[in-house]
């Protein structure tokens, strides 16, 4: 009997446990335009270290835009239930995120309205504080909400300064920049390799456009592809060693499979006008690129090998540089509109567009977080180019990197 009831009440802790998660991340993730609000409490004492690590947090958790920090604090004596009531009556945060510096540093979320814990966890501690809160962020967004985070994710752009066009890779935020190739000669449209142990960009290294790699480890340079013309445009498959790329050797830009060694395989479009921009689909079932065929630069899907091309009904005259979702949910892509060009996505289930970026004038060139909610994306305003990140759901945008343009997320 007493067996029974032990088995009973842990039952009923469990399912007590999820209930009180589920009802946290059905909250957070139903109204993805508002944020969920959250107090951080550290228990250490506030040294430079742990200064640095809960305002990096905060940020991070923030930046997630699942997240309003309402309230930091440094308390290294507290009653628990004290501070999740304190966190929902004078805060009224749903989360209370509690961090404790043990022999590792202990992570501990409660719900204040049920006053339960819903998880911890426990994560070595580094010489970085920055870099420790990337991942406690992440590890808490993907814990809540079921999706990855953004916080421990690179970012890869080009830039340019005293006549030297650099490839730089940073965190996601345009912090901790890392210079990582500078050249003479115009470099352009970086992508990571699937391994991200490799970086794949356009080069005139060679007087003539070209695909070359560097090794993130030695910084050697390797040509990749250079065909007769144009070579440009790469996008990876996720799930075969095989990539897409644009060669003009037939006399106009088309669309070419390619392995992991830039070796042809197949031509895939034989249209007549230009074909390019291609991003494959995280599945590998589709490719969307960018046709003139019909007159127009229109937006155009057809599967891995070429065949049941379609155009997407996108309202414009001129559409460009498409990108999956790593969900596979949207397309994102350049569009103008009269004389400006815009962010806008389409989601592929329903066909349903929107516009992110109608406050700026001037936005090209997307790239999708590892989340699927935010999109990197280059604004030009008065010939100066900076990137710029926009949250899909609640429109909000901040500006990451000055200087800068053709940027490429780490999605992983």
């Amino acid at each position: 009997m007493k067996l029974r009831f032990t088995v009973l009440g842990t039952i009923l802790l469990v399912c007590n446990f999820l209930s009180a998660q589920n009802r946290i991340t059905i909250e957070i993730t139903s109204s993805t335009d508002m944020k969920t609000g959250a107090c951080i409490l550290i228990s250490a004492q506030k040294t430079r270290f742990f200064e640095d690590f809960s305002s990096q947090l905060s940020k991070d958790l923030i930046n997630s835009d699942w997240f309003e920090v309402k309230n930091l604090s440094f308390k290294e004596n507290f009653y628990i239930q004290s501070e999740i009531d304190e966190a929902l009556s004078k805060n009224n945060a749903s989360v209370l995120i509690v961090c404790k510096n043990e022999e590792k540093l202990r992570v501990q979320a409660y719900d204040t309205l049920e006053k339960n814990m819903l998880f911890e966890f426990s994560m070595e501690t580094s010489n970085s504080p920055v870099q420790l809160a990337h991942r406690v962020s992440d590890e808490i967004v993907q814990r809540i909400t079921g999706k990855p985070g953004i916080a421990t994710s690179k970012i890869i752009y080009i830039t340019r300064q005293d006549s030297f066009y650099k490839l730089a890779m940073a965190d996601y935020d345009g912090f901790n920049p890392n210079i990582l190739l500078s050249a003479e000669y115009i470099i352009n449209y970086p992508r990571w390799f699937p391994d991200k142990k490799k970086i794949l960009f356009l080069s005139y290294r060679k007087t003539f456009p070209s695909l070359e790699s560097i090794d993130l480890t030695t910084r050697q340079i390797k040509t990749f592809v250079f065909e007769p013309g144009l070579n440009a445009c790469a996008s990876f498959f996720r799930n075969k060693n095989q990539a897409v790329v644009v060669l003009s050797k037939s006399g106009r830009p088309d669309i070419y499979l390619v392995d992991l060694e830039g070796n042809i395989l197949k031509r895939l479009t034989e249209k007549k006008g230009i074909n390019a921009s291609p991003s494959v689909s995280p599945d590998g079932k589709q490719i969307a690129f960018v046709s003139d065929r019909d007159g127009k630069v229109k937006l155009w899907v057809m599967n891995p090998d070429g065949l049941n091309v379609r155009k997407i009904d996108i309202p414009s005259n001129y559409v460009t540089a498409p990108a999956w979702s790593p969900d596979g949910e949207y397309l994102a892509y350049s569009v103008r509109y009269g004389t400006q060009m815009f962010i806008e996505t389409y989601h592929w289930p329903t066909g349903k567009k929107r516009l992110l970026t109608s406050s700026i004038s001037w936005a090209e060139a997307p790239s999708w977080a590892p989340d699927s909610r935010h999109i990197l994306f280059t604004r030009q305003q008065n010939y100066i180019n900076s990137l710029w990140c926009v949250d899909i759901y609640s429109l909000r945008l901040r500006k990451v990197v000055d200087n800068a343009w053709s940027s490429c997320w780490d999605v992983h």
